[in-house]
């Protein structure tokens, strides 16, 4: 083993301090990992959307409607250039739909994109991840499994593959 003379011993020390100061602050941000959210109402009550799930948000598309199975299916409209089938979001999640679709669309998908209607957009929210939790209650069919808490209220965060899966299925079987 080699022995360090004091001098060299303490420059090795301040060294290695130095390295881990400079350090600390990297890795907490990477351990300290961050959520985008848009943020938004349906009938009153506080939603997010992760915005890593969506592709797009557009607001005042022009809806064709056209008769349906689905009573969530709005109609199509015309986005980049390809028409897209435009659903409630609030009737998907169990609400009555308001009479008149809402001005906002959050795009979802690239392959075959969907429009899901918002009524009232409130913004984007960046929390830490730690600030996102599981629901409290589990029920498969829900697309929500998660809540993120902020400083002034609690909002349910919708998974749009969930969401996606259930237009699939009602559009495969044609039900309600």
């Amino acid at each position: 083993m080699i022995e360090l003379l004091p001098v060299t011993a303490k420059a090795a020390e301040l060294r290695n301090a130095f390295d881990r100061a400079r350090a600390l602050p990297f890795l907490s941000e990477v351990r300290q990992r961050i959520e985008n959210l848009l943020v938004l109402r349906v009938s009153g009550d506080a939603f997010a959307i992760r915005l890593g799930e969506i592709s797009g948000l557009a607001t005042d598309r022009k809806i064709v409607a056209f008769p349906s199975p689905i009573p969530e299916l709005l109609g199509v409209a015309a986005i980049r250039g390809r028409l897209v089938p435009v659903y409630s979001l609030a009737a998907l999640l169990g609400y009555s739909a308001p009479g008149t679709p809402g001005r906002w669309l959050v795009l979802c998908g690239t392959e075959e994109p969907v429009g899901l209607v918002i009524s009232d957009f409130e913004g984007y929210l960046r929390v830490p991840l730690s600030q996102v939790y599981a629901a409290e209650q589990q029920d498969a069919s829900l697309p929500v499994k998660h809540v993120v808490r902020t400083a002034d209220t609690v909002r349910d965060v919708v998974s749009i593959p969930h969401i996606i899966e259930i237009i699939q299925r009602r559009c495969r079987n044609g039900e309600r």
